[in-house]
């Protein structure tokens, strides 16, 4: 009695991996294309941390050229500040005789 229950769910069994191997497995062309689509998206993100590199390094050369035009806005300023106190000690002279 228990042979008899035990034999179709056996065969059940098998069916069940058979069917599972038969759908699961991919075929060569699968492979194939999954292998190509991975060596795709591999040379895109190596594209991309190039442009992310060379952007990164135009950031800096930016940054740097900002801090140069900074310094030198800097010392017109001092320059202006300056001329602006001699003016001032001219005027003041001026004034006195």
């Amino acid at each position: 009695m228990v042979t008899k229950k035990f034999i179709p769910a056996v065969k059940l069994g098998l069916a069940a991996f058979a069917f599972t191997a038969l759908v699961g497995c991919a075929t060569t062309a699968q492979l194939e294309q999954a292998q190509s689509e991975a060596e795709q998206a591999r040379q895109a993100a190596a594209a991309a941390e190039r442009a992310a590199s060379e952007a990164a390094a135009t950031a800096r050369e930016a940054l740097e050229a900002a801090r140069a035009a900074q310094r030198a806005a800097d010392a017109a300023q001092r320059c202006c500040d300056e001329n602006t106190r001699r003016i001032e000690r001219l005027n003041q002279r001026l004034q006195e005789k």
